[in-house]
Parts: structure tokens; C-alpha cells; sequence
């Protein structure tokens, strides 16, 4: 009986360890969009079996980070402009729910908690790991105002948001070598911080969908695209990405016949 629970609790922690890893790969763009994980590659890479390999991305499936195509396999698919711009539209929503929320409920230290990540520097650019700090820090920043709202559905979606966002945000910062434009992530979050304090609900709904629609501004100006309308007219299909010189540690790219 002991021996069991051990083996089903070490099969736990390797589909943990595979869902992390790939997840991880797919968020900061390391496996790139419109790219068929090679069960192989990703195996090897990641040092995973294969019976983790296909739980993780069953789970990844059903977080529509992953695609299944019959007889191909497992895909990472592009974010269309529509779904970037569904993104941002969920955000507004979801945010300004938690600052109002925040703004009532959240305590003394919790703000002054909030007021240091407000006040973290970050590099606009790649640190040594291979990141993007700035991506990093406005993550931290939102999901622990989330915390603030002490509401767990609210800090549940939340999660997801912030994940596709941090996705996107890579993926542009990787296409653009982000040095066209920056964010001053301190003047767009310091306001949201003094909003909470005061208690002003309104303010700091205001000044979170402030910093939401900056974000977009720039994402989607060095991407490249335009989202002037929010009635879908002018959503038109995303060209895609150019394959690397060397895509074998992911694994194939989808081809349209």
C-alpha cells in the first residue's frame, strides 16, 4: 500500500515537473508559436518520460495553451489579433474589479507591500537568464494586487490572464529586440498604489485600466499592428513568423496545404 502511494506520488511530480517546464516554454516563447512539440526534443530537453510528456500537455490542452491536431500531434497555436485584443478587453474587466476590491479590503502592509513592487526597477531588456525583466516585474505587480482583493475565483482568472499576457509580451519583445519603446512601469503603477491607499475605489479602477490600455498601446505598436477599432471590422489575419534557422529543440512547424 505504501509502495503505491509512493509510485503514484512520484508520477504526480514528474507530470508537475513536465507541465512547468513546457508551460514555461511556451509563456516565454521559447517554444515558438505555430510549432508542433516533438515529443523526442521536448523529452530530451526537458528530461521527462513520455507518460508526463502527454499528461502535461493533455492539461496544457485544456488551459488552450496547446492545440491537438489529429495524427500531428500537439501544437502551439498563434495568437490572433482578436484574441490579443479579447485579452485586453478581459483584463479591463477583471482589474478594475481588483483594484476596486483592493481598495477596500486590502490592509496597511499589504499596500506598503505593493508600493515596493511598484517601486522595483527593471531592465527593459534580457537579463541573464534569458528573460525579460520588465515582463516579470509587471506580472509580480498585478498578481499580488490580485492577492489583495481576497477573492480566489478573482485571483484564479486572474492567473490565467497575466500568463498570456506575460506570453504576448515575450513573443513581441523577441520579434522587436525591444528597444523601440519603453514603459515607465513606476508612473503607471505608484497611482494605482496611492488610489488603494486613500481607499478611493474609483481612482484606482481608473488608474489600473490606465496602465492596462498603455500596455496595449505598446505591445501592439511594436508588434506592428492596429487595433484602432473595437468592433472587430478591422481584425485582419496575422502573417506568420518567419521559422527559425534552427527549430529542432521544439519540434516541427505546421504547414497549410
Amino acid at each position: 500500500m505504501g509502495r503505491n502511494i509512493k509510485g503514484l506520488a512520484s508520477k504526480h511530480t514528474l507530470t508537475e515537473k513536465a507541465y512547468a517546464c513546457i508551460k514555461e516554454g511556451i509563456v516565454r516563447g521559447e517554444i515558438e508559436e505555430g510549432v508542433f512539440l516533438s515529443e523526442k526534443e521536448i523529452m530530451k530537453r526537458y528530461r521527462i518520460g513520455r507518460t508526463p510528456f502527454r499528461e502535461a500537455c493533455n492539461r496544457l490542452h485544456h488551459e488552450h495553451l496547446l492545440e491537438v491536431v489529429p495524427r500531428r500531434g500537439y501544437l502551439v497555436p498563434e495568437m490572433s489579433l482578436q484574441e490579443v485584443r479579447d485579452l485586453f478587453e478581459l483584463r479591463v474587466l477583471v482589474e478594475g474589479a481588483i483594484a476596486e476590491l483592493a481598495a477596500t479590503r486590502a490592509n496597511a502592509w499589504e499596500i506598503d507591500e505593493l508600493a515596493q513592487l511598484a517601486d522595483q526597477r527593471s531592465s527593459f531588456g534580457i537579463s541573464r537568464h534569458g528573460d525579460y525583466d520588465r515582463a516579470e516585474t509587471n506580472t509580480n505587480f498585478h498578481l499580488y494586487l490580485a492577492g489583495m482583493a481576497h477573492n480566489r475565483e478573482l485571483m484564479r482568472l486572474e492567473k490565467s490572464v497575466l500568463e498570456r499576457t506575460k506570453r504576448l509580451a515575450y513573443n513581441v519583445a523577441r520579434s522587436t529586440g525591444v528597444r523601440d519603446q519603453e514603459m515607465n512601469l513606476r508612473s503607471l503603477h505608484r497611482p494605482i498604489v496611492e488610489a488603494i491607499r486613500r481607499k478611493d475605489r474609483v481612482a484606482a479602477r481608473r488608474a489600473v485600466i490606465h496602465d492596462i490600455q498603455q500596455a496595449q498601446t505598446i505591445l501592439v505598436g511594436l508588434g506592428g499592428h492596429d487595433f484602432g477599432d473595437t468592433d472587430g471590422t478591422r481584425d485582419q489575419p496575422r502573417s506568420r513568423p518567419k521559422p527559425p534557422e534552427n527549430t529542432a529543440a521544439h519540434g516541427s512547424r505546421k504547414h497549410h496545404r
